[in-house]
């Protein structure tokens, strides 16, 4: 492999070409963010040097040992400030054909290490931006990074700050089928770039998100732009303003914007842009650095406005409930259209791309150009990311009812005086990924659906890539990590949209989503009461993705039919059902919404008979212990009288009558409650759920740390804004909380953790035993302190808020618990996890305790203890 660089300049950075190779390991489906290397059982890859006797033990490899090799570089380009290398690893020896035929894709996934040195070329000091694509984790100098960019994003990359010299860097090599598919050789292909900074604080201006220009007018004053602080101090961005005539800029967050070194986040301004409109806009970020000698520092950026019509596809921005901007592309009914329709709101077409497609590409923007009358608003959100963030998940899902939500305001800011928009009245769409997002909406957001179209969907995470070559653990910790991903298992949830319309989609040929997971879901419907004869297209010899694939004859019929009769949303069938996984995710079903669970850990029901004759509705429940009806419901559908598991309720009149819960007592009675103390003394709303309840935010994270843990902060920040584009201010440990409107996340150390804002503390230190942990019964359990003992858990904070807690007795163990932060979907963390040394090579086998808190925070008696 020959190094392309400019033979004229001295190159400050580069990689070697050889880099040492260890592997292939055994690794499950998205195992590794609960460590899970068996090196680790040796010291780490970090601790081994290579030499050619060395064997270590591996069930892939012939007989049961791999060593260690090399391998050239595929490619590095380098000039005189920066280098990026392709590495591409496979290992022909292993006969992955066979292990296929046996575990199918599963198998097809392994781990091992790469090693090899990065160079600085100068005389002092330097600091280097460096991306890994692909990567989830490496080392630099025997520091860890956990995170890295294993899609690719170049968001976030951390700030290294080296002396000349050569710096060895080991990367661990992950092959994950969900991101490179289970086609072909297995190999997986990394890219480094290591680029020296150009100054304290950079400003990404590619990444610069401002809304198009539509007839003339800014669609949304809503935007954002990434900065980094490059420096060894912190800084402060104090304003930012524009020096074009006609516009003008303003920060949205109250002054000042501060950056931790190191840290990446979103800075959101307001624009607005006067007529006659310019074609571009030049912007002054201002900001101080307390490694500056200068009280004010400044960086000027220019960006070229794109202009569109009000009929074509076009990006606006809004806010995310998190508070950070996002986009989607919208398309605004046709003129044919606003000629032939006298209703006075059009529902919206809601189409969900799939994974890695960025919303604005020409692919996603064009997929129904085929269809340009609809009757509709034609809606593509983002989901935040390529990715959508958590495969059109808690976070992703938000987005798109923030992008719904913006319609209105864009109706109001480009003038526009045609149909309006109904914003409770969906017909979801969506390919691959895009189409688990529409079962994701069909099973968890039923009431707003008029129709769906899945094409070439898988049916859930575990559906689509097994979970069976994770280290053999103890039955119930399987259980917890699985429980923990229930709610997106929408083979369970079928029942939840019986009576709307489905068409399904699916090729043949498709060798990326196999077209089984369609099928499995017809026929699970079929299998359902009352769905209208779930129709199934499959498309012979077709592949995954081709031209049009949105818009078949099939589909382009489809959305005719739901759209032009109204799209009213489908009758309540006379008997439908709800299964809850987590009340948090899951809005209402006929008007009936789901508060709490008895045991928050298992699946609740509830059946419904919808009774003309008496009036009444007649439930039956499992597992549910509070439920109310919305007040979305109308008139004539709302019932005088429910009859709960054989207890006859009348409901009060008035406008007050959804201001009430249903509420089981501990005899198994029902009786209606006005009462809403509950909320201040138990856990409800987006309190409920695993790990990932962090994510339903209103407002950015706060990041409460030492000095000693801010290397932790600055990586859970750094994963925040590099998965979830999330923004999050890193504050000291000791600091007088002002009022917050977000969630917080609390990085603790040694014999004490971070202050609870709850009188209940279910884990908690004492300072001469151990961490302790109350079971919901009033029994402990305690866990002397030790090496590697560290603890991930969540905790109410006032007014529905949760708060996270990253503690480790120790670095290990706190290294051990940040890696559980909510970042990649399918990793499965529960409510809580208590970690041991053991979980660096054996994953979550190796923890103390997990499990899930029950609505008073208690931990329940099903929850895994060692």
């Amino acid at each position: 492999m020959a190094t392309k660089h400019n033979s004229k300049t001295s190159l400050l950075v580069n990689f070697s070409n050889t880099w040492d190779i260890l592997g292939p390991f055994q690794i499950g489906t998205r195992e590794a963010s609960w460590g899970a290397d068996p090196l680790e059982f040796l010291g780490g890859f970090r601790a081994l040097q290579s030499f050619p006797g060395a064997a270590y033990k591996s069930p892939l490899a012939p007989n049961g040992l791999v060593s260690w090799s090399s391998q050239q570089l595929e490619t590095q380009t380098c000039n005189s400030t920066a280098a990026e290398a392709v590495l591409t690893v496979g290992f022909p020896q292993v006969d992955w054909r066979f292990l296929q035929s046996v575990y199918g894709w599963t198998a097809l996934q392994f781990q091992a290490w790469a090693r090899g040195y990065l160079e600085i070329s100068a005389d002092l000091p330097q600091t280097i931006t460096f991306c890994t694509d692909n990567v989830l984790e490496f080392w630099a100098d025997d520091k860890q990074y956990f995170g890295g960019d294993f899609y690719a994003y170049r968001r976030a990359p951390p700030v290294l700050h080296l002396a000349a010299g050569k710096h060895k860097v080991d990367v661990r090599l992950i092959r994950d089928v969900r991101v490179i598919g289970g086609i072909g050789e297995p190999k997986i292909s990394i890219k480094l770039k290591a680029e020296v900074s150009k100054g304290l604080l950079a400003v990404v201006e590619p990444k610069l998100l401002i809304s198009d220009i539509v007839d003339g007018t800014l669609a949304s004053p809503f935007a954002s732009v990434p900065v980094r602080n490059e420096g060894a101090g912190w800084v402060d961005i104090v304003e930012i303003e524009s020096l074009t005539e006609r516009c003008t800029a303003g920060m949205r967050e109250k002054a000042p914007l501060r950056l931790a070194p190191g840290q990446s986040r979103p800075l959101p301004f307001s624009l607005s842009v006067q007529s006659p409109v310019t074609k571009s806009i030049c912007l002054k970020v201002t900001y101080t650095a307390s490694e500056a000698s200068e009280s004010l520092l400044s960086i000027v950026i220019c960006h070229n406005l794109i202009v569109r019509t009000v009929h074509s596809p076009h990006k606006y921005t809004y806010l995310h409930p998190s508070g950070i901007v996002s986009y989607a592309i919208l398309r605004a009914p046709s003129d044919k259209v606003v000629c032939e329709v006298t209703r006075s709101k059009l529902p919206i077409l809601l189409n969900l791309h799939g994974a890695g497609l960025e919303a604005d590409s020409e692919q996603v923007r064009h997929m129904l150009d085929a269809v340009p009358d609809l009757h509709a608003w034609v809606l593509f959100p983002t989901g935040v990311t390529p990715w959508s963030s958590d495969d059109w998940h808690t976070w992703g899902f938000a987005d798109v009812e923030a992008a719904v939500a913006g319609i209105p305001a864009w109706i109001k800011n480009v003038g526009w005086n045609w149909p309006s928009v109904d914003v409770d009245k969906w017909l979801v769409s969506g390919h691959s990924n895009g189409g688990q997002g529409t079962w994701y909406a069909l099973t968890h957001r039923p009431d707003k659906i008029v129709g769906a179209v899945p094409v070439s969907g898988y049916s859930s995470i575990q559906g689509y890539v097994p979970y069976q070559m994770w280290t053999e653990a103890d039955p119930r910790v399987t259980l917890a990590v699985q429980n923990s991903l229930r709610s997106f298992r929408h083979e369970l949830l079928i029942s939840n949209f019986n009576g709307i319309s489905v068409l399904q989609q699916h090729g043949s040929a498709d060798d990326n989503v196999p077209a089984f997971h369609s099928r499995r879901m017809n026929q699970l419907m079929s299998l359902s009461n009352d769905v209208p004869h779930p129709v199934y297209v499959e498309l012979n010899d077709r592949s995954h993705w081709f031209d049009g694939v949105m818009s078949t004859a099939h589909l382009c019929e489809f959305y005719s039919k739901i759209l032009s009769n109204g799209a009213e949303l489908p009758q309540l069938p006379g008997r439908f059902s709800i299964v809850i996984t987590n009340p948090a995710d899951m809005a209402s079903r006929g008007g009936l919404v789901v508060d709490q669970l008895i045991t928050p850990d298992q699946l609740g029901k509830v059946e419904v008979v919808r009774d003309t004759a008496m009036e009444a509705w007649i439930l039956s429940t499992f597992n549910v212990l509070r439920f109310h009806l919305s007040s979305t419901l109308t008139s004539t559908s709302v019932p005088q009288k429910l009859i709960v598991d054989k207890w006859a309720l009348n409901l009060p009149l008035g406008h007050r009558k959804f201001e009430c819960w249903l509420v089981r007592s501990e005899e198994g009675s029902w009786h209606i409650s006005n009462d809403r103390t509950w909320m201040t003394q138990q856990r409800y709303g987006a309190q409920l759920g695993p790990l990932d309840s962090i994510l339903r935010t209103s407002g950015r994270f706060l990041i409460q740390s030492s000095k000693e843990t801010l290397d932790t902060a600055l990586q859970v920040s750094r994963n925040l804004f590099q998965y979830f584009a999330a923004d999050s201010e890193i504050i000291d440990l000791d600091a007088t909380l002002a009022f917050h409107q977000g969630n917080i996340i609390s990085v603790g150390l040694g014999c004490e953790l971070p202050p609870s804002a709850s009188w209940f503390h279910s884990v908690d230190l004492l300072a001469d035993r151990g961490l302790v942990m109350r079971k919901c019964n009033g029994q402990e359990r305690i866990f002397q302190f030790e090496e590697g003992l560290g603890a991930i858990f969540l905790r109410p904070l006032p007014l529905g808020r949760v708060e996270l807690v990253i503690w480790g007795y120790d670095c290990c163990g706190l290294r051990l618990a940040a890696r559980l932060l909510p970042m990649l979907t399918g990793v499965g963390q529960p409510d809580f996890s208590i970690v041991s040394r053991r979980c660096a090579w054996e994953g979550a086998a190796g923890v103390h305790a997990m499990g899930s808190f029950d609505n008073s925070w208690g931990v329940l008696e099903t929850s895994f203890v060692s």
